[in-house]
């Protein structure tokens, strides 16, 4: 799948200039994929997602402010922040609604948020190893806590973030200002846009225990979780992943794996 990337300024009280994947089918399109990642992550993090679906979606996945190749700003890293990126987003792209919105860990919070708000632009709802409150191990929280100089905290990243796809100052604010302090269980009796919760069966930072109560809270919500997943099952366990995807979404395949059709969801003049 062709990856060319493309630049879309979202403007706030500074404009940021974000890095985002865009791909469409050359057979008629069906509908759109927005793809939300998560603290540290990037928009290659849903690549078996993107290149399964691009065959007959548009896919948009992007990377956040402060993450892979978008901007970086000295700014606070708001949820504010990141809703208003992510809603200047879609109008820039021009995005066709409802759409469909796949969101991992940290992404969460931004999806759940902005469907509550305005859910006659999204379909449907994926919400991959997320909950409505999560947390890291406690000393690693508590050294995000600290007011240690970035200075310092560049030179921790080696042990501390080795794989993540951020500064450790986006890290420290994203994490220790904004998610952790995060809770969104009244926002889920609220949302009534069809919606599957995937989880990881070994995943420390988003347990079994909390999508359970997400999927109670949900009034029209699925569960699946993929077993021998951890915390990134859309990378650990792709086909599984997008096996619940297609599943939710009404896509039937034959017993050779060919797509057979969608179900009437789709035929209605939805994505």
């Amino acid at each position: 799948m062709d990856l060319t990337r493309t630049t879309v300024v979202v403007a706030g009280s500074a404009p940021v200039r974000l890095s985002v994947i865009d791909v469409a089918p050359t057979a008629p399109v069906r509908g759109t994929m927005v793809f939300i990642h998560g603290a540290g992550g990037c928009a290659e993090q849903w690549l078996p997602q993107a290149t399964c679906f691009a065959r007959n979606y548009r896919v948009v996945a992007f990377d956040l402010r402060g993450h892979g190749q978008s901007e970086a700003p000295r700014s606070a890293y708001t949820p504010e922040e990141f809703l208003w990126d992510f809603t200047q987003l879609l109008d820039r792209l021009e995005i066709r609604e409802p759409f469909l919105l796949m969101a991992h860990s940290f992404g969460g919070p931004i999806a759940l948020t902005f469907t509550a708000a305005q859910p006659h632009r999204v379909a449907r709802l994926t919400l991959v190893a997320t909950a409505p409150e999560i947390h890291l191990h406690p000393v690693l929280e508590t050294v995000l806590k600290l007011p240690i100089p970035l200075t310092a905290l560049e030179r921790l990243r080696p042990i501390l973030a080795p794989k993540l796809h951020a500064p450790l100052f986006v890290i420290k604010r994203v994490l220790a200002g904004t998610l952790f302090p995060w809770r969104g269980w009244d926002l889920l009796p609220q949302i009534t846009t069809p919606t599957l919760i995937i989880g990881g069966q070994f995943d420390f930072i988003v347990p079994t225990s909390a999508l359970q109560r997400m999927h109670r809270l949900l009034p029209d919500s699925q569960l699946e979780i993929i077993r021998y997943a951890r915390h990134l099952p859309q990378l650990e366990r792709p086909k599984a992943v997008n096996r619940a995807i297609e599943r939710f979404i009404g896509v039937r395949r034959s017993w050779r794996g060919d797509i057979e059709g969608e179900d009437v969801f789709w035929e209605e003049g939805l994505p």
